[in-house]
């Protein structure tokens, strides 16, 4: 664990992980209070509880590139700060919303800020820690949003019951002016504070195509992260189905009592939990293209063990092996970008990315209900599992010609 208390002792990256913790938490505990409140029209909740998903995914598509260009255009710091304190009056907004659209188009302008701040937050990260640090870095960003949502929903939960929604919103409110207090105490590296400036000299407004031209243009001309770009868009279209088709397969297929789901997303999340962990104690010894191409196989292989065993108990064990994949894959992925992307156009990258992600998040989502409602949730399940080997296999030939070094062996060779 000597990875992780090194990156602890690290300030920058220690205020940036903190105000990182608590802003994940806060997306996540007033989903219940949500709930209650929009419970107020029983007839149409239904309906308000999917304009609320929608209103969280379409200014991702919207703004993605915008987001982008603002976080390599200004200080990503005070982005995020701005973000924060914006998200701490919408939320606290909903205590007054009256009506159900009231309380959707608060939630849609919070996803619109989130928006800008995802971009800030990714391409800074890589900013504050050294190159071998990267792999040790990601898991623990990916074991904070795991374990975010897991202790946001169990505290709001219980916040609701004790308190009432009203002020479930109030102290989620307080949870992002506590975010950009911690903010406030980084210390914007100077790689980062020189692009911030150049941007800042030129104006938006001005360079707006021509920033976005500039950053496709990289993606364009650099053969290994258009390839990288490729492999996360096939591995991203399974990810979108997985949510619905595991709720079907487990409740229709395996008889299992829709109550007990909780088991099994508790059970995959704590596996990715664990597998994240395993995977920054030790990854950085790997190539992150292995740790992309196998993670993406093994994720394959388990779920096909978890369609052919159909029995509960053995199925949610194959969940749980999954979780060493699933790290392996997002651990992999926050250290090849972070080595891949110049600082400069990080955030476009981030930006743009987020804008595909949600897009073929609505697709995966919409196909895979339907499908399911057709075929049934096993079949359509195998065959959205496939993509995920399409991603393994797709990796190791698309990567096969770079350098095998580790991280932490190539900065140890500097």
């Amino acid at each position: 664990m000597k990875q992780y208390a090194s990156l602890f002792r690290n300030r920058n990256f220690l205020m940036l992980w903190l105000s990182s913790a608590i802003s994940y938490i806060g997306d996540f505990f007033n989903s219940v209070a949500l709930v209650k409140v929009l419970s107020e029209d029983p007839e149409h909740l239904g309906l308000w509880m999917a304009l609320v998903m929608i209103a969280k995914v379409v200014p991702g598509i919207l703004l993605g590139p915008v987001a982008g260009v603002v976080a390599d255009r200004f200080s990503r710091r005070t982005v995020m700060i701005v973000a924060d304190l914006l998200r701490a009056g919408l939320v606290a907004g909903l205590v007054f919303a009256a009506t159900p659209a009231a309380v959707i188009t608060l939630c849609a302008l919070a996803a619109a800020v989130s928006t800008f701040y995802n971009p800030a937050a990714s391409a800074l990260l890589p900013s504050v820690v050294k190159p071998e640090e990267l792999v040790s870095a990601g898991s623990l960003s990916m074991i904070t949003q795991r374990l975010a949502m897991l202790i946001g929903n169990g505290l709001g939960a219980v916040a609701m019951m004790l308190m009432g929604a009203h002020y479930v919103f109030l102290i989620d409110s307080a949870s992002f002016l506590l975010s950009a207090a911690f903010k406030l105490a980084l210390v914007v590296p100077a790689i980062a504070a020189a692009a911030a400036a150049a941007g800042e000299s030129r104006g938006l407004a001005s360079r707006f195509g021509s920033d976005l031209k500039e950053a496709w243009d990289f993606v364009r001309h650099t053969p290994t992260v258009r390839r990288l770009s490729v492999t996360f868009a096939i591995c991203a279209f399974p990810d979108s189905a997985l949510n619905v088709l595991m709720v079907t397969f487990f409740t229709i297929e395996l008889g299992l009592a829709a109550e007990k789901m909780g088991l099994v997303f508790a059970a995959l999340g704590g596996a990715a939990v664990v597998g994240a962990l395993a995977i920054g104690a030790f990854g950085g010894k790997i190539h992150w293209k292995y740790l992309i191409s196998y993670g993406a196989a093994y994720i394959w292989a388990c779920m096909m063990g978890t369609l052919m065993v159909r029995d509960f108990l053995p199925a949610t064990g194959f969940l749980a092996l999954l979780g060493l994949g699933s790290g392996a894959i997002n651990v992999g992925a926050q250290a090849a970008f972070g080595l891949l992307i110049p600082d400069q156009v990080r955030g476009r990258f981030f930006g743009g990315w987020g804008m595909v992600n949600n897009l073929i998040y609505v697709v995966g989502t919409l196909l895979a209900g339907w499908l399911s409602d057709l075929i049934g949730a096993g079949t359509t399940m195998m065959g959205f599992t496939t993509f995920y080997l399409v991603t393994g296999i797709y990796a190791w030939f698309a990567f096969r010609a770079e350098g095998a070094q580790s991280p932490a062996a190539v900065a140890a060779a500097d």
